[in-house]
């Protein structure tokens, strides 16, 4: 699970550098709602298979808040001082706002909640207004996002802020997953659904990714249990595939929006083989934790290297894009090395057993204290999963 969170992670360097890049691996889009699913299995697993925040929602709210908000608030700091080392253009865009854009802007990248919704809104007659989407705009109000990419933690910590209510209950879980489902199919049938942000920043509609995720997790998992016990190299099979799928999915030939659905129930299928690969092999949750620090340092490292080398980028795209990719793994190694791995410390003060796995980081044959199985899996026992 580890070394494919990073292959979604470039996935998004890749289209965000433009040009042929965007047409590989599985495309910037699609990466980012295969995260959503992703999130929604590991934040299943947190709740619902240790015990570490049961009776604690708010020591599980501090713990999100440590992973996210330290590396975060890092690079918009750096990002900060880049913009003001390189001349002022992104003080001088908002000096043209009116106050409320302004502030709005402000408590977002201080805050990161409200980034996506930041997307639906715009300026209209030298005002701030909600306009369905930042392209119905004067100006582009994103481009006073010091980590432009970043609006998808948005859409996560409302996952988080609802998670701990839900999880646990499976008429909830399937009552939510049937209401964002039914949302997704009004919203694409009256055509506003079929156009950006709608198609994947509304968080309303893309709880269902999360949901599917959790139900992932619920139900499946006990059976690949079960199954790996006669099976051995299941989760390796398991993990090669969607790694395989990652690395073909623009080579997959039918319409796009069929093989991006086709996508996520592939993963939501899998995720349990690849969560128990990650139980096995050390060097795959070493790689996984790359993912996040060089998801939100690539805007960073592309404008640093767009300065410094902006002839290589004209003239050699591909050693432009190399250079780039690797400036994300080596900043990435630097940021878990200084920031990431103290403030771990922290967090393994607020899990009510310290030896356990939270949010991926590690699987449960590394260690740490779970509920029994029909305890920790609500749905599975719903459908008599052993």
């Amino acid at each position: 699970m580890g070394f494919l969170r990073t292959l979604l992670a470039l996935s998004v360097v890749l289209d965000h550098l433009g040009g042929g890049n965007a047409d590989h691996l599985v495309g910037g889009r699609l990466a980012v709602q295969l995260f959503y699913v992703i999130s929604g299995f590991l934040i299943s697993y947190v709740l619902t298979a240790t015990d570490h925040y049961q009776g604690a929602v708010g020591k599980f709210y501090a713990n999100r808040f440590l992973r996210l908000f330290p590396i975060y608030l890092a690079v918009a700091a750096m990002t900060l001082l880049a913009h003001a080392v390189s001349g002022g253009a992104f003080f001088r865009f908002y000096e043209a706002l009116p106050f409320s854009a302004e502030l709005f802007l402000i408590l977002s990248n201080i805050f990161i909640m409200g980034q996506d919704w930041l997307m639906f809104f715009g300026i209209e007659h030298a005002s701030l207004a909600f306009t369905g989407s930042f392209a119905h705009s004067e100006v582009p109000l994103y481009h006073g996002l010091l980590v432009p990419q970043a609006w998808t933690l948005g859409v996560e910590m409302s996952f988080y802020l609802v998670a701990p209510f839900v999880l646990g209950s499976p008429r909830r879980l399937l009552a939510l997953l049937a209401a964002s489902l039914a949302l997704r199919g009004v919203l694409i049938a009256t055509g506003i659904g079929l156009s950006d942000p709608w198609t994947y920043r509304f968080f309303p509609t893309e709880l269902a990714l999360f949901l599917i995720g959790s139900l992932s997790h619920q139900v499946l998992l006990p059976r690949y249990r079960t199954w790996t016990q006669k099976a051995k190299r299941l989760p390796e099979l398991g993990t090669a595939l969607l790694v395989a799928y990652c690395i073909a999915h623009f080579s997959v030939g039918i319409n796009p929006t069929v093989r991006d659905g086709l996508a996520v129930l592939l993963f939501a299928a899998l995720l349990p083989l690849a969560f128990l690969f990650q139980s096995r092999h050390r060097l795959d949750k070493a790689i996984g934790e790359l993912s996040y620090p060089i998801y939100i340092c690539h805007s960073l490292v592309i404008m640093f290297f767009s300065w410094l080398l902006d002839e290589v980028n004209v003239h050699q795209p591909m050693l432009f894009s190399a250079l780039v990719i690797t400036g994300c793994i080596g900043f990435s190694a630097l940021l878990n090395g200084l920031i990431a791995d103290p403030v771990e410390r922290l967090r393994s003060r607020l899990r009510t057993d310290a030896r356990g796995a939270d949010d991926g980081a590690q699987a449960p044959a590394a260690g740490g204290r779970q509920r029994p199985a029909a305890a920790a899996q609500p749905l599975g026992s719903i459908r008599r999963v052993p």
